[in-house]
């Protein structure tokens, strides 16, 4: 990609203006009554340093530099014209010439250049083409050697510009080709890293062996017999499948604001509340909303994985903790690896291998954080390796805003109270005894309370 020209600068023109019109205000003998043709000049002058700036502002972008060339020639024409209105001054030719030749320089050169000074040259004959009593103004001969040097300055000086600009601009080129292959590097690397965490590392705060304690929300999810249903595919199918499973799951993940730690084969482990963290609540309501996302859209997928020849439905099962962990830069200065360590990872991958097939587990301290939006199951104790206690594990049915009157849950918790009822889980001959229970605990609430009897229908 060529480097874009060296531009003169704001004040270039707006500069020659004012020596312009200083020039033609310094001719003017008696200011009560000036000539005609110079205020004319100082008038023009303005006019066209106005609309000449309009239309550089207006040019197109892909055209601007042509406009600029169009422009630098009908300055320099003009400043010939001005030159030879005036009787070519000495003091006045040679610093605008110099000017002209070291703008052209710093610009181009070569046939820009020539153009440019064909144009002054041809202006400043203009004027005595139309003045017979035309004469050369040599009032000033003694500053005839000092306004030389000072035009020689310009030249060597502009040119001396220029080829340092050259070899800027070459640079700047050979920097955006680096550039370019650089963001091609980063693309590819971008693929092995979560977007949360790229982030982080870019900001350079994630470059170096060091770790802190955080609570974090910890996900896991496989698919339920894989290995058998590798063993059924061809390898083309099935690496089709795995690729587009993991695709989608990490979209959803990435919506909801995870961090995907890594890939174990069908396995997937992401976790929420680092690098950033929007408070434990939102963080486990944004990681059970994306484990309900994910298993809605493995259902979707079943008829496309068919057609790829999946005989048996593809089914995930999760499993959610919450709780504080140890995450942060483990491995060598060599090679590092930006994950969590702590008993609640071990705990996430456990429910996980805990749960039946299409289930999400989560622990009762997810639940704390989520029961009022989320409707859950009790899902009693379960034995844990690694863990002294039994935990209290709790299965996610969906959002309580989805399931309005299909909803098959009681679930109503105050201080001192708690009833939860799945009215599709309750076998046909527990009935009565619910409704006796049920019924028992009013009594009991009535006469505790001192309540009046219901009235009778």
């Amino acid at each position: 990609m060529p480097a874009p020209p060296v531009s003169s600068g704001p004040w270039f023109r707006p500069g020659l203006a004012l020596g312009v019109t200083t020039a033609l205000a310094a001719r003017i003998p008696d200011w009560q009554h000036p000539h005609p043709a110079l205020l004319t000049g100082l008038a023009l002058t303005l006019s066209y340093l106005l609309a000449s700036e309009w239309l550089l502002r207006r040019a197109d972008p892909e055209a601007a530099a042509g406009q600029a060339d169009r422009v630098a020639l009908a300055d320099a024409a003009l400043l010939g014209v001005v030159v030879g209105a005036l009787h070519y001054p000495l003091l006045l030719l040679l610093p605008l010439a110099a000017l002209i030749q070291y703008h052209v320089l710093m610009r181009g050169g070569g046939r820009r250049w020539l153009l440019d000074n064909l144009a002054f040259a041809g202006g400043a004959a203009l004027p005595a083409l139309f003045q017979p009593d035309w004469r050369m103004d040599l009032d000033a001969p003694l500053h005839l050697v000092p306004a030389a040097v000072f035009t020689l300055t310009f030249v060597l000086y502009g040119h001396y510009s220029r080829r340092e600009n050259a070899g800027l601009r070459e640079q700047l080129g050979a920097l955006q080709q680096q550039q370019i292959a650089l963001k091609l590097r980063n693309y590819q690397l971008a693929k092995y890293v979560s977007p949360n965490l790229r982030q982080t590392i870019e900001s350079g705060r994630g470059a170096r062996l060091s770790s802190q304690r955080k609570r974090l929300v910890v996900f896991f999810s496989d698919i339920v017999g894989f290995s058998e249903i590798a063993d059924e595919m061809d390898e083309s199918s099935l690496t089709q499948i795995i690729n587009h499973y993991l695709t989608e799951m990490s979209k959803i993940a990435l919506t909801y604001g995870g961090t995907i730690d890594k890939f174990i084969g069908d396995a997937v482990m992401v976790f929420f509340g680092d690098p950033r963290t929007r408070g434990p609540k939102d963080d486990c309501l944004a990681c059970v909303s994306m484990a309900l996302a994910m298993r809605n859209r493995v259902i979707e997928l079943q008829k496309q994985w068919r057609d790829l020849g999946l005989m048996r439905p593809l089914e995930i099962r999760m499993g959610i903790s919450t709780g504080f962990c140890t995450v942060g830069n483990f491995g060598t200065e060599d090679r590092l690896h930006y994950t969590l360590l702590g008993s609640e990872v071990n705990l996430a991958s456990r429910l996980e291998t805990s749960a039946r097939p299409g289930e999400i587990l989560i622990s009762h301290a997810t639940w704390q954080f989520v029961n009022d939006q989320i409707l859950c199951r009790d899902h009693g104790d379960i034995e844990v390796k690694g863990f002294r206690h039994p935990i209290k594990v709790h299965s996610v049915v969906d959002h309580r805003k989805n399931l309005g009157v299909q909803n098959s849950c009681v679930d109503y918790r105050t201080e001192g109270f708690t009833l939860f009822m799945d009215l599709d889980q309750i076998p046909n001959y527990d009935h009565g005894r619910v409704v006796t229970a049920l019924q028992g605990a009013f009594r009991e609430v009535q006469r505790r309370l001192r309540l009046p009897p219901p009235p009778e229908d």
